[in-house]
């Protein structure tokens, strides 16, 4: 994975943004999900986790038409296989949890 690739990434990832950013009260838990949606994204090669946190989205009051609509934000500054990997987790994610 991304890790093994980049093991800066991966502590930037623990200690900044999940640790140092997330501990603020400045964003909502919903908020942070879109945040880390669009940091996994971004960084691509984990669906495992794409899979999780959009699952948690869901649980956390995003209806699917939003996730769907914000995919289609992210997508739009990724690479085109990226791309396709979220929309591709989005799907399953969505299929797995109809509301």
């Amino acid at each position: 994975g991304y890790s093994a690739f980049a093991p800066a990434i991966d502590i930037f990832l623990k200690e900044h943004l999940f640790a140092d950013i997330f501990e603020r009260d400045v964003l909502t838990y919903a908020q942070r999900e879109l945040v880390t949606i669009s940091v996994i994204s971004a960084i691509g090669d984990a669906e495992p986790m794409l899979q999780s946190h959009l699952g948690i989205s869901l649980k956390v009051g995003w209806k699917p038409e939003q996730l769907t609509e914000f995919v289609s934000v992210v997508s739009s500054t990724i690479n085109k296989e990226k791309s396709s990997a979220v929309k591709t987790v989005l799907n399953e994610v969505l299929k797995n949890n109809p509301k």
